[in-house]
This record gives structure tokens, sequence and C-alpha cells, in this order.
């Protein structure tokens, strides 16, 4: 069980502005609409969920399980300008990889507010002893790419034409490693 006591906690961005990090909890169902409603169209097209339903996202209120999905949100006052999650497996052969899913409202990209949610779920995924942490891409989502290699995590596989968009297009996947300290670690006991 990940320790969540670091909670609120407050960054500072580039550019001055103040952030509160917190895990989401049931009572912020409105402000994760609001801020999916947000989210620009050519974005939401890759997404693995129709955050467009309100239904969707009061699921995602309803089945908190921080053990399985633990979302980290930031917030400036009461308003949604961040959401990352950090995706696990309670057993099984992929239970020491963490998936990472991170999105960032429009006006708060290029501030390092994406760079810090990815830290963010690193130290928690050293937390959760994980050995891996992946991120899933689409190959056009060039500037997401890069910031994720920039963060450290190396190109594992690109899968041509692998997933759909909402459209119903192909798009080439990019699958994204970052090896977690912990797993050096066990290379050598």
């Amino acid at each position: 069980m990940i320790r969540l006591d670091r909670y609120p906690r407050e960054i500072v961005l580039r550019n001055g502005a103040g952030l509160v990090f917190r895990p989401m909890v049931p009572e912020d169902v409105d402000r994760l609409w609001t801020f999916f409603q947000s989210i620009p169209p050519e974005d939401k097209m890759f997404f693995r969920r129709d955050v467009n339903r309100r239904d969707v996202v009061q699921g995602f209120a309803d089945a908190l399980d921080y053990e399985r999905v633990l979302p980290i949100l930031a917030l400036e006052g009461e308003r949604v300008v961040g959401d990352a999650t950090l995706h696990r497996r309670k057993s099984g052969w992929k239970r020491r990889v963490g998936v990472v899913r991170v999105q960032i409202a429009a006006d708060y990209r290029h501030l390092g507010l994406g760079t810090a949610m990815v830290r963010e779920l690193r130290h928690l995924g050293e937390k959760a002893s994980l050995r891996y942490l992946m991120a899933e891409v689409i190959e056009e989502q060039a500037a997401a790419v890069r910031a994720f290699e920039k963060l450290g995590f190396e190109r594992a596989a690109v899968y041509p034409d692998f997933v759909d968009d909402r459209k119903g297009e192909p798009h080439n996947l990019v699958v994204l490693l970052y090896r977690m300290s912990s797993a050096v670690d066990d290379m050598f006991c």
C-alpha cells in the first residue's frame, strides 16, 4: 500500500503559479467532469474511455480503489488543471508494472505541470516497489513522446496501426518504459 500522507502537496510551476497535488476523492466528480469537458476534442480522440459521457466520469469516482488506480489531481483552487493516474494490477505477472496516464488543461501546458505530474507518479511507483512504469502514446502526439523521453522513459516498441481513434482511424502506438531504481537493485541481488 502506498502511503498518501504527503498530500496535499504544494508545487510551483515555471510561471510562478502555485498548485496543489492530491489524490482524487469521490467528491471531485464535478470538478473532474468540468476538466474533461475543457480538453480539446483532438486530444479526447485518443482517450480509452468516452469522458464526454457524465456516467463514465461518475464511474471513475464510484470505483476509486487506490491500489488499482491512483488518480492524482493538480488543483488551482477548486479547479482541476491536471490529472495523472498510476494504474496497477494487484496480482499476476504484470503486478510490478505501473501504467501512467497524464492529461493537462490546455492553458497549463508547457509550464512544467506534465513533468511535475510524471515525477509524482515516478515517486509513487517507487513507493509501490514497481519495477517499471509504462506509458502508451499515439505516435502523432510527438510532444508527449518527447516529454516522456526527456524524463528517462525509453521507447520499447512501436506498434503500427495498433489503435483506432474515436473516428475509427488507425494510429501507431508508442510504448515507453521507465526502469525504476528498485529494478536496477533487483538485477544485482
